[in-house]
């Protein structure tokens, strides 16, 4: 009988298409993390099916809004999430998620209102905030 490790690291995660693919990261009898790895699964909500299925049903319900909508019933400490969704599915919820965990933080003018950009913002924000020693 063998001893499965698997070494987690920052582009294992990333590299992955969907939330089901993660979550298999996971499944070895050792894992191996650097500190980003680290960091991300201490702010995975493992239940993202249910994360999911709330984020989905508020997309479709205020697709049609003409502002950002009430997040209160999204936890925004689990960033992670918010990162993959930003990664392999952007919405504008997404974006308002991330603004809203980084509270209070400085939205260059130039970007302001620029979906890619701002995702592209939003991924950086969420990537440095996990790669810190320390994270809260």
């Amino acid at each position: 009988m063998g001893f499965h490790k698997r070494f987690i690291t920052k582009d294992l995660i990333l590299s992955q298409k969907d939330f089901e693919s993660i979550d298999s990261l996971l499944d070895a009898d050792a894992l191996i993390f650097d500190t980003w790895s680290s960091n991300f699964f201490k702010r995975f909500d493992e239940n993202y099916k249910i994360y999911q299925e709330k984020r989905n049903n508020h997309i479709e319900e205020n697709k049609f809004a003409s502002s950002f909508t009430n997040t209160d019933g999204f936890d925004k400490y689990h960033i992670s999430n918010i990162l993959i969704n930003l990664k392999i599915n952007p919405s504008w919820l997404d974006i308002h998620l991330c603004i809203e965990s980084f509270r209070p933080i400085e939205i260059p003018q130039s970007i302001s209102g620029k979906f890619n950009l701002l995702c592209n913002f939003c991924i950086q924000l969420i990537e440095n905030k996990l790669e810190e020693n320390g994270l809260q």
